[in-house]
Protein backbone atom coordinates (compact mmCIF):
# COMPACT_ATOMS: atom_id res chain seq x y z
CA UNK A 1 0.00 0.00 0.00
CA UNK A 2 1.27 3.60 -0.88
CA UNK A 3 5.06 4.28 -0.42
CA UNK A 4 6.24 7.91 -0.77
CA UNK A 5 7.08 8.84 -4.16
CA UNK A 6 10.50 9.67 -4.75
CA UNK A 7 10.00 13.50 -4.82
CA UNK A 8 8.56 13.25 -1.11
CA UNK A 9 11.59 12.71 0.31
CA UNK A 10 15.52 13.23 -0.11
CA UNK A 11 15.30 16.56 -1.93
CA UNK A 12 15.31 19.76 -0.34
CA UNK A 13 13.41 22.64 -1.81
CA UNK A 14 14.27 26.30 -1.46
CA UNK A 15 13.50 27.77 1.58
CA UNK A 16 10.18 29.90 1.44
CA UNK A 17 10.92 31.90 4.58
CA UNK A 18 11.91 35.45 3.93
CA UNK A 19 11.71 38.80 5.90
CA UNK A 20 10.40 38.23 9.27
CA UNK A 21 7.11 36.52 7.79
CA UNK A 22 7.15 32.38 8.04
CA UNK A 23 5.75 31.16 5.09
CA UNK A 24 6.94 27.24 5.99
CA UNK A 25 4.16 27.52 8.81
CA UNK A 26 1.85 28.58 6.33
CA UNK A 27 2.05 26.38 4.27
CA UNK A 28 -1.36 24.31 3.68
CA UNK A 29 -0.93 20.61 4.50
CA UNK A 30 -0.91 19.59 1.00
CA UNK A 31 1.46 22.31 0.10
CA UNK A 32 4.51 20.51 2.52
CA UNK A 33 3.80 17.26 1.48
CA UNK A 34 4.57 18.49 -2.39
CA UNK A 35 8.19 18.69 -2.69
CA UNK A 36 9.73 19.68 -6.33
CA UNK A 37 9.00 17.88 -9.34
CA UNK A 38 10.87 14.66 -10.88
CA UNK A 39 11.95 17.26 -13.88
CA UNK A 40 13.50 19.74 -11.60
CA UNK A 41 17.10 18.24 -11.38
CA UNK A 42 20.05 21.06 -11.32
CA UNK A 43 22.77 18.99 -10.27
CA UNK A 44 24.49 17.90 -13.29
CA UNK A 45 27.00 20.34 -15.04
CA UNK A 46 25.62 20.86 -18.28
CA UNK A 47 26.36 19.04 -21.34
CA UNK A 48 29.39 19.60 -23.52
CA UNK A 49 27.02 19.98 -26.61
CA UNK A 50 24.07 20.42 -27.18
CA UNK A 51 21.71 18.11 -26.13
CA UNK A 52 19.61 16.50 -28.12
CA UNK A 53 16.16 15.21 -25.50
CA UNK A 54 14.11 12.50 -25.83
CA UNK A 55 12.53 13.51 -22.49
CA UNK A 56 9.56 15.65 -22.71
CA UNK A 57 6.34 13.83 -24.37
CA UNK A 58 4.97 16.73 -26.61
CA UNK A 59 3.98 17.08 -30.21
CA UNK A 60 6.24 17.25 -32.85
CA UNK A 61 6.18 21.31 -34.34
CA UNK A 62 5.49 20.04 -37.90
CA UNK A 63 2.90 18.02 -37.01
CA UNK A 64 1.02 21.43 -35.46
CA UNK A 65 -1.78 23.06 -37.89
CA UNK A 66 -0.51 26.36 -37.41
CA UNK A 67 -2.27 27.71 -40.89
CA UNK A 68 -5.60 25.96 -40.53
CA UNK A 69 -6.02 27.11 -36.48
CA UNK A 70 -5.19 30.62 -37.58
CA UNK A 71 -7.95 30.43 -40.30
CA UNK A 72 -10.52 28.83 -37.58
CA UNK A 73 -9.67 31.28 -35.19
CA UNK A 74 -10.22 34.59 -38.08
CA UNK A 75 -13.75 32.76 -38.74
CA UNK A 76 -14.41 32.43 -35.71
CA UNK A 77 -13.88 35.72 -34.28
CA UNK A 78 -15.92 37.51 -37.74
CA UNK A 79 -18.44 35.19 -36.99
CA UNK A 80 -18.98 35.36 -33.31
CA UNK A 81 -17.07 38.57 -31.92
CA UNK A 82 -16.89 39.65 -28.26
CA UNK A 83 -19.08 35.75 -27.72
CA UNK A 84 -16.45 34.08 -28.32
CA UNK A 85 -13.99 36.34 -25.73
CA UNK A 86 -16.20 36.38 -22.85
CA UNK A 87 -16.14 34.13 -19.75
CA UNK A 88 -18.32 31.04 -20.93
CA UNK A 89 -19.99 28.55 -18.20
CA UNK A 90 -18.40 26.18 -16.19
CA UNK A 91 -19.06 23.02 -18.60
CA UNK A 92 -17.89 24.52 -22.00
CA UNK A 93 -19.42 26.17 -24.88
CA UNK A 94 -22.03 23.63 -26.52
CA UNK A 95 -20.10 23.16 -30.18
CA UNK A 96 -17.14 21.23 -29.03
CA UNK A 97 -19.19 19.28 -26.73
CA UNK A 98 -21.54 18.28 -29.35
CA UNK A 99 -18.41 17.38 -31.81
CA UNK A 100 -17.09 15.30 -28.88
CA UNK A 101 -20.35 13.33 -28.37
CA UNK A 102 -20.73 12.88 -32.13
CA UNK A 103 -16.99 11.69 -32.55
CA UNK A 104 -17.18 9.27 -29.44
CA UNK A 105 -20.39 7.51 -30.67
CA UNK A 106 -19.16 6.81 -33.34
CA UNK A 107 -16.15 5.43 -32.65
CA UNK A 108 -17.33 3.74 -29.56
CA UNK A 109 -20.43 3.00 -30.17
CA UNK A 110 -22.10 4.17 -27.53
CA UNK A 111 -25.08 6.78 -26.96
CA UNK A 112 -23.96 10.13 -25.69
CA UNK A 113 -24.76 13.69 -25.54
CA UNK A 114 -23.48 17.46 -24.90
CA UNK A 115 -24.33 17.05 -21.36
CA UNK A 116 -21.76 13.80 -21.22
CA UNK A 117 -18.92 16.11 -21.11
CA UNK A 118 -17.23 19.21 -19.40
CA UNK A 119 -14.15 20.91 -21.11
CA UNK A 120 -11.20 21.09 -18.87
CA UNK A 121 -7.85 22.10 -18.96
CA UNK A 122 -5.89 19.14 -20.65
CA UNK A 123 -6.63 15.76 -19.51
CA UNK A 124 -4.72 16.49 -15.91
CA UNK A 125 -7.38 19.09 -15.48
CA UNK A 126 -9.40 16.87 -15.80
CA UNK A 127 -7.73 14.02 -13.75
CA UNK A 128 -7.67 17.24 -10.75
CA UNK A 129 -11.38 17.83 -11.80
CA UNK A 130 -12.10 14.21 -10.44
CA UNK A 131 -10.13 13.75 -7.69
CA UNK A 132 -11.27 16.91 -6.12
CA UNK A 133 -14.87 15.63 -6.78
CA UNK A 134 -14.24 12.26 -5.59
CA UNK A 135 -11.85 11.99 -2.94
CA UNK A 136 -11.49 13.42 0.80
CA UNK A 137 -8.16 12.82 2.80
CA UNK A 138 -7.65 9.16 3.73
CA UNK A 139 -9.23 8.05 0.72
CA UNK A 140 -8.10 5.49 -1.08
CA UNK A 141 -6.77 5.56 -4.43
CA UNK A 142 -5.37 3.11 -7.23
CA UNK A 143 -2.90 4.52 -9.38
CA UNK A 144 -0.51 1.84 -12.01
CA UNK A 145 3.09 1.08 -11.21
CA UNK A 146 4.83 2.69 -12.71
CA UNK A 147 2.36 6.04 -13.12
CA UNK A 148 2.41 9.10 -15.17
CA UNK A 149 4.27 11.66 -12.35
CA UNK A 150 1.74 14.65 -13.02
CA UNK A 151 -1.34 12.28 -12.37
CA UNK A 152 0.59 10.89 -9.01
CA UNK A 153 0.93 14.49 -8.20
CA UNK A 154 -2.10 15.43 -8.99
CA UNK A 155 -3.25 12.50 -6.45
CA UNK A 156 -1.34 13.36 -3.60
CA UNK A 157 -2.76 16.68 -3.46
CA UNK A 158 -5.76 15.72 -2.44
CA UNK A 159 -3.91 13.88 0.73
CA UNK A 160 -5.27 10.35 0.06
CA UNK A 161 -4.07 6.90 0.77
CA UNK A 162 -2.81 5.73 -2.28
CA UNK A 163 -2.60 1.96 -3.25
CA UNK A 164 -0.20 0.83 -6.13
CA UNK A 165 -0.54 -2.00 -8.87
CA UNK A 166 1.82 -3.07 -11.00
CA UNK A 167 2.18 -3.02 -14.88
CA UNK A 168 3.45 -5.49 -17.15
CA UNK A 169 3.74 -5.77 -21.28
CA UNK A 170 -0.22 -6.03 -21.53
CA UNK A 171 -0.87 -3.04 -18.92
CA UNK A 172 -2.06 -3.69 -15.34
CA UNK A 173 -1.65 -6.90 -13.47
CA UNK A 174 -4.98 -8.28 -13.05
CA UNK A 175 -4.75 -10.97 -10.28
CA UNK A 176 -2.55 -7.88 -8.49
CA UNK A 177 -5.67 -5.33 -8.94
CA UNK A 178 -7.83 -8.03 -7.28
CA UNK A 179 -5.64 -8.78 -4.33
CA UNK A 180 -5.20 -5.21 -3.66
CA UNK A 181 -8.97 -4.11 -4.13
CA UNK A 182 -9.45 -6.95 -1.98
CA UNK A 183 -6.80 -6.20 0.56
CA UNK A 184 -8.52 -2.49 1.26
CA UNK A 185 -12.11 -3.93 1.57
CA UNK A 186 -10.54 -6.80 4.10
CA UNK A 187 -8.78 -3.12 6.15
CA UNK A 188 -12.56 -1.85 5.97
CA UNK A 189 -11.84 0.90 3.42
CA UNK A 190 -12.97 1.29 0.07
CA UNK A 191 -10.70 2.34 -2.61
CA UNK A 192 -12.81 5.22 -4.04
CA UNK A 193 -10.87 5.93 -7.78
CA UNK A 194 -9.25 3.56 -10.09
CA UNK A 195 -6.33 5.64 -12.30
CA UNK A 196 -5.20 3.72 -15.83
CA UNK A 197 -4.33 4.82 -19.12
CA UNK A 198 -5.10 1.49 -21.00
CA UNK A 199 -4.29 3.07 -24.26
CA UNK A 200 -0.05 3.46 -24.99
CA UNK A 201 0.41 4.21 -21.55
CA UNK A 202 2.96 7.10 -19.99
CA UNK A 203 5.63 5.85 -19.09
CA UNK A 204 5.08 1.82 -20.20
CA UNK A 205 3.63 2.16 -23.55
CA UNK A 206 1.72 -1.05 -22.97
CA UNK A 207 -1.65 -1.03 -24.12
CA UNK A 208 -4.33 -3.45 -22.12
CA UNK A 209 -6.26 -5.92 -23.95
CA UNK A 210 -10.09 -5.98 -24.30
CA UNK A 211 -10.11 -9.28 -22.02
CA UNK A 212 -8.14 -7.16 -19.41
CA UNK A 213 -9.95 -4.16 -20.21
CA UNK A 214 -13.37 -6.73 -18.84
CA UNK A 215 -11.41 -7.98 -16.22
CA UNK A 216 -10.88 -4.66 -14.96
CA UNK A 217 -14.34 -3.46 -15.19
CA UNK A 218 -15.51 -6.61 -12.94
CA UNK A 219 -13.42 -6.01 -10.26
CA UNK A 220 -14.11 -2.16 -9.94
CA UNK A 221 -17.60 -3.02 -10.37
CA UNK A 222 -17.80 -5.59 -7.51
CA UNK A 223 -15.63 -3.67 -5.41
CA UNK A 224 -17.53 -0.23 -5.86
CA UNK A 225 -14.72 1.89 -7.53
CA UNK A 226 -15.08 4.27 -10.16
CA UNK A 227 -12.98 3.94 -13.10
CA UNK A 228 -10.90 6.93 -14.43
CA UNK A 229 -9.66 6.52 -17.40
CA UNK A 230 -7.09 8.80 -19.18
CA UNK A 231 -7.20 8.35 -22.69
CA UNK A 232 -4.43 11.43 -23.78
CA UNK A 233 -2.48 8.67 -26.28
CA UNK A 234 -5.51 7.07 -27.29
CA UNK A 235 -5.93 8.81 -30.94
CA UNK A 236 -2.02 7.71 -31.54
CA UNK A 237 -2.63 4.69 -32.75
CA UNK A 238 -0.43 2.54 -34.86
CA UNK A 239 -1.25 -0.81 -36.17
CA UNK A 240 -5.39 -0.51 -35.37
CA UNK A 241 -8.27 0.95 -33.84
CA UNK A 242 -7.97 1.86 -30.64
CA UNK A 243 -9.63 -1.06 -28.66
CA UNK A 244 -13.11 0.12 -27.09
CA UNK A 245 -12.81 2.33 -23.66
CA UNK A 246 -13.38 0.83 -20.54
CA UNK A 247 -15.86 3.34 -20.25
CA UNK A 248 -17.77 1.31 -23.32
CA UNK A 249 -16.70 -1.64 -22.25
CA UNK A 250 -18.69 -0.81 -18.77
CA UNK A 251 -21.93 0.08 -20.70
CA UNK A 252 -21.35 4.00 -20.08
CA UNK A 253 -21.19 3.23 -16.05
CA UNK A 254 -18.88 3.72 -13.21
CA UNK A 255 -16.44 5.08 -15.44
CA UNK A 256 -15.12 8.12 -16.89
CA UNK A 257 -12.84 8.76 -19.47
CA UNK A 258 -10.40 11.89 -19.46
CA UNK A 259 -9.18 13.13 -22.93
CA UNK A 260 -7.32 16.20 -24.29
CA UNK A 261 -6.25 17.96 -27.64
CA UNK A 262 -2.98 18.15 -26.06
CA UNK A 263 -1.03 15.26 -27.98
CA UNK A 264 -3.47 15.52 -31.28
CA UNK A 265 -3.03 19.33 -31.75
CA UNK A 266 -0.85 21.33 -29.35
CA UNK A 267 -0.14 21.31 -26.12
CA UNK A 268 -0.93 24.87 -25.64
CA UNK A 269 -4.41 24.96 -26.24
CA UNK A 270 -4.35 23.12 -22.85
CA UNK A 271 -8.00 21.85 -23.87
CA UNK A 272 -9.05 18.25 -22.41
CA UNK A 273 -12.62 17.04 -21.09
CA UNK A 274 -14.22 14.46 -19.19
CA UNK A 275 -16.66 11.91 -20.60
CA UNK A 276 -19.45 10.33 -17.51
CA UNK A 277 -22.87 9.61 -16.86
CA UNK A 278 -24.58 12.87 -16.38
CA UNK A 279 -24.58 12.89 -12.19
CA UNK A 280 -21.05 12.35 -12.11
CA UNK A 281 -20.37 15.12 -15.00
CA UNK A 282 -22.97 17.57 -13.17
CA UNK A 283 -21.11 16.63 -9.73
CA UNK A 284 -17.66 17.75 -11.72
CA UNK A 285 -19.72 20.94 -12.81
CA UNK A 286 -21.00 22.19 -9.41
CA UNK A 287 -17.43 21.54 -8.21
CA UNK A 288 -15.67 24.27 -11.08
CA UNK A 289 -15.21 27.96 -9.69
CA UNK A 290 -13.18 29.14 -12.35
CA UNK A 291 -15.72 30.06 -15.37
CA UNK A 292 -14.31 26.87 -17.38
CA UNK A 293 -11.81 26.51 -19.89
CA UNK A 294 -11.21 29.35 -22.61
CA UNK A 295 -14.45 30.13 -24.42
CA UNK A 296 -12.25 31.39 -27.45
CA UNK A 297 -9.88 28.16 -28.02
CA UNK A 298 -12.52 25.71 -27.56
CA UNK A 299 -14.96 27.67 -29.80
CA UNK A 300 -11.72 27.65 -32.56
CA UNK A 301 -11.04 23.57 -31.39
CA UNK A 302 -14.78 23.27 -32.54
CA UNK A 303 -14.47 24.91 -35.63
CA UNK A 304 -11.83 22.95 -36.65
CA UNK A 305 -13.44 19.90 -35.90
CA UNK A 306 -16.27 20.23 -37.02
CA UNK A 307 -15.31 21.91 -40.35
CA UNK A 308 -13.32 18.03 -41.08
CA UNK A 309 -9.88 19.42 -40.91
CA UNK A 310 -9.14 17.07 -37.62
CA UNK A 311 -10.45 14.20 -39.15
CA UNK A 312 -8.17 14.81 -42.03
CA UNK A 313 -5.10 15.62 -39.89
CA UNK A 314 -4.87 13.33 -37.62
CA UNK A 315 -3.75 10.29 -40.19
CA UNK A 316 -0.96 12.32 -41.14
CA UNK A 317 -0.01 13.00 -37.67
CA UNK A 318 0.23 9.47 -36.99
CA UNK A 319 2.43 8.72 -39.66
CA UNK A 320 5.25 11.11 -38.19
CA UNK A 321 5.42 9.26 -35.05
CA UNK A 322 4.91 5.77 -36.43
CA UNK A 323 8.34 6.91 -38.79
CA UNK A 324 9.93 8.27 -35.53
CA UNK A 325 9.25 5.22 -32.97
CA UNK A 326 10.65 2.84 -35.83
CA UNK A 327 13.72 4.84 -36.71
CA UNK A 328 14.40 4.71 -32.94
CA UNK A 329 13.81 1.16 -32.28
CA UNK A 330 16.10 0.30 -35.48
CA UNK A 331 18.78 2.35 -33.90
CA UNK A 332 18.15 0.73 -30.78
CA UNK A 333 18.45 -2.85 -31.98
CA UNK A 334 21.58 -1.55 -33.04
CA UNK A 335 22.89 0.44 -30.42
CA UNK A 336 21.51 -0.74 -27.02
CA UNK A 337 20.22 -4.24 -26.95
CA UNK A 338 23.23 -5.31 -24.86
CA UNK A 339 22.48 -3.21 -22.26
CA UNK A 340 18.55 -3.07 -21.93
CA UNK A 341 15.22 -4.38 -23.30
CA UNK A 342 11.95 -3.22 -24.75
CA UNK A 343 8.46 -3.65 -25.88
CA UNK A 344 7.48 -2.43 -29.21
CA UNK A 345 5.12 0.07 -28.83
CA UNK A 346 1.59 -0.07 -30.44
CA UNK A 347 0.82 3.29 -30.08
CA UNK A 348 1.55 6.69 -28.21
CA UNK A 349 4.78 8.60 -27.97
CA UNK A 350 7.28 6.58 -25.56
CA UNK A 351 9.41 3.27 -25.31
CA UNK A 352 9.93 2.24 -22.42
CA UNK A 353 13.44 0.21 -21.41
CA UNK A 354 14.54 -1.94 -18.60
CA UNK A 355 18.13 -1.56 -18.01
CA UNK A 356 20.86 -4.93 -17.94
CA UNK A 357 21.55 -5.96 -14.39
CA UNK A 358 25.22 -4.43 -14.79
CA UNK A 359 23.93 -1.15 -16.49
CA UNK A 360 24.45 1.22 -13.30
CA UNK A 361 21.30 3.91 -13.37
CA UNK A 362 23.23 6.48 -11.23
CA UNK A 363 26.15 6.25 -13.54
CA UNK A 364 24.18 6.25 -16.61
CA UNK A 365 22.72 9.63 -15.54
CA UNK A 366 26.19 11.06 -15.50
CA UNK A 367 27.19 9.58 -18.21
CA UNK A 368 24.11 10.21 -20.40
CA UNK A 369 24.63 14.21 -19.25
CA UNK A 370 28.20 13.94 -20.86
CA UNK A 371 27.25 12.57 -24.37
CA UNK A 372 24.64 14.79 -24.49
CA UNK A 373 21.32 12.84 -24.60
CA UNK A 374 18.29 13.73 -22.44
CA UNK A 375 15.97 10.79 -21.08
CA UNK A 376 13.42 10.63 -17.75
CA UNK A 377 14.91 8.08 -15.19
CA UNK A 378 12.02 5.13 -14.20
CA UNK A 379 12.17 6.39 -10.25
CA UNK A 380 10.11 9.82 -11.61
CA UNK A 381 7.46 7.14 -12.02
CA UNK A 382 7.23 4.71 -9.58
CA UNK A 383 5.97 5.06 -6.02
CA UNK A 384 8.97 4.36 -2.88
CA UNK A 385 11.96 5.15 -5.11
CA UNK A 386 11.60 2.32 -6.96
CA UNK A 387 12.43 1.83 -10.71
CA UNK A 388 15.79 3.50 -11.33
CA UNK A 389 16.41 0.08 -13.64
CA UNK A 390 13.83 1.88 -16.30
CA UNK A 391 14.27 4.61 -18.94
CA UNK A 392 11.68 6.07 -20.58
CA UNK A 393 12.95 7.94 -24.11
CA UNK A 394 10.39 9.80 -26.06
CA UNK A 395 10.21 10.39 -29.44
CA UNK A 396 7.12 12.42 -30.66
CA UNK A 397 9.29 15.92 -30.48
CA UNK A 398 12.95 14.88 -31.39
CA UNK A 399 13.53 15.45 -35.21
CA UNK A 400 13.51 12.30 -37.38
CA UNK A 401 16.67 13.33 -38.34
CA UNK A 402 18.28 13.47 -35.38
CA UNK A 403 17.54 10.33 -33.86
CA UNK A 404 20.10 7.84 -35.06
CA UNK A 405 22.82 10.14 -33.49
CA UNK A 406 20.40 10.66 -29.98
CA UNK A 407 20.57 6.98 -29.99
CA UNK A 408 24.15 6.48 -30.49
CA UNK A 409 25.01 9.26 -27.84
CA UNK A 410 22.57 6.86 -25.52
CA UNK A 411 24.20 3.77 -26.79
CA UNK A 412 27.88 5.38 -25.50
CA UNK A 413 26.46 6.58 -22.18
CA UNK A 414 24.66 2.90 -21.92
CA UNK A 415 28.22 1.46 -22.30
CA UNK A 416 30.01 3.64 -20.32
CA UNK A 417 27.49 3.04 -17.42
CA UNK A 418 27.72 -0.79 -17.50
CA UNK A 419 29.87 -2.57 -15.47
CA UNK A 420 33.03 -4.44 -16.25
Amino acid sequence: MGGRVPWEADQTAPSVREGGYDWEAALSARARKMAWSPWFQGELPPPPKPPILLTGGVPDPASLPTEALIACNERVLRREGTMALMYGGPQGPLGLREWLAQDINRREGVDLGADNFVLTCGSSGAFENICETFLDPGDVIILEQPCFAGSTRIALSCLPEIATVPLDDDGLDIAALERTAARIAAEGKRAKLLYTIPNFQNPAASTLSLERRRAVVDICRRHGILIAQDDAYGAISFDREPLPSLFAVAGGTGAVLMGTFSKTLATGLRVGWIMGEKPVIDAVTRMRFDMGVSPWTTRVIAEYCTSGEYEAHVPGMIEIYRRKRDAMLAAMDERCSKFMRWSVPKGGFFVWAELAENVDPARLRITANEEAVGYVGGEAFFAGGDGANFVRLCYSNVAERDIPEAIMRFGRALERAARD
